[in-house]
């Protein structure tokens, strides 16, 4: 993942950079500006996935550099990490879409807290199952059976994993963040059918897959947050379950299109938490190292 870091203070620079390499994700470059005029620049020839920006700096400031970016609509994602405070400018910044507002000096926590949901894609499962298109062609999609997954995902877990069939719940919000994993057929972009894990069952299953001390299960709780490497513990079984689906039209199975950490509710996550039928398996996903969590598999229609 490619971040830009703006600001005028070198250590400033150093600090953000040094807090990136902190959250301890592979495969990221990074590049320095110190304005936003030096940063749009570089933003139109580099493409970065995220600028992390000051706001007051020479030049262009922070804002200007946003609002530039939308008007040439560039497609780049903004956080700001500045010293503003005013409850009226800090709006403005989201409005014109910063995802984050972090004040200096911040705290590694809270810096963790903002980024997660963009590094772990939360932004993008969003989008992705808000824009979902209907689909007039009529499937009959056949779900995991209980047991298949049962065999598959403990073959793999170095814990044993129970997983038992519970009434159909919606989903309980005391719970967040949600992992949300999205499964579409082969070559196609819409999305077939999603997976929907609360906190403590994605955490049950990251933590089962690597035989994690419990300290880590309850360290995930306590700060309401998932290590990527326990995320991508994940993504391993989700693309297995992927395998389990069966889609009678195509005679084919699922592949996995994505996992993402989903911290806040939202419009398209509520529908299909509250949405009923037969094409949904609601289970208890349960370790007796770890404790317990609820998951749901279902089609996704609209």
């Amino acid at each position: 993942m490619k971040f830009l870091i703006v600001d005028d203070s070198p250590a400033m620079q150093t600090i953000i950079r040094r807090s990136l390499e902190k959250a301890g994700y592979a495969d990221i470059e990074f590049k320095l500006a110190s304005d936003g005029s030096e940063a749009l620049d570089i933003i139109r020839t580099w493409e970065p996935e995220l600028v992390i920006t000051d706001w007051h700096m020479p030049q262009m400031n922070g804002l200007d550099l946003m609002h530039e970016c939308n008007r040439q609509m560039l497609g780049i994602r903004f956080g700001l990490v500045t010293t503003e405070t005013s409850p009226e400018r800090i709006q403005e910044a989201r409005d014109a879409g910063a995802l984050f507002v972090l004040h200096k000096p911040f705290e590694m926590d809270e810096f963790q807290r903002a980024l997660v949901p963009i590094v772990q894609g939360s932004v993008e499962g969003e989008e992705l199952l808000s824009r979902q298109q209907h689909d007039q062609t009529t499937y009959d999609l056949h779900l995991p059976a209980l047991s298949a997954l049962t065999t598959v995902i403990n073959g793999v877990c170095h814990n044993p994993i129970v997983l038992e069939p519970t009434d159909m719940r919606s989903i309980d919000y005391r719970h967040l963040p949600y992992v949300v994993s999205l499964f579409c057929d082969h070559g196609h972009a819409n999305v077939k059918a999603v997976c929907i894990l609360d906190l403590r069952a994605a955490a049950v299953l990251g933590c089962s897959y690597e035989g994690a001390a419990e300290a880590v299960m309850q360290q995930c709780l306590r700060e309401q947050l998932l290590d990527r490497h326990l995320l991508d513990n994940i993504k391993r079984l989700m693309k297995l379950t992927g395998a389990l689906f069966y889609d009678p039209a195509n005679k084919q199975d699922l592949d996995l299109k994505g996992v993402h950490l989903i911290p806040k509710p939202f419009e398209r996550l509520e529908k299909l938490g509250a949405s009923t039928g037969d094409k949904r398996l609601d289970l208890r996903v349960g370790s007796i190292e770890y404790g317990e969590g609820q998951m749901i598999l279902m089609e996704v229609v609209d």
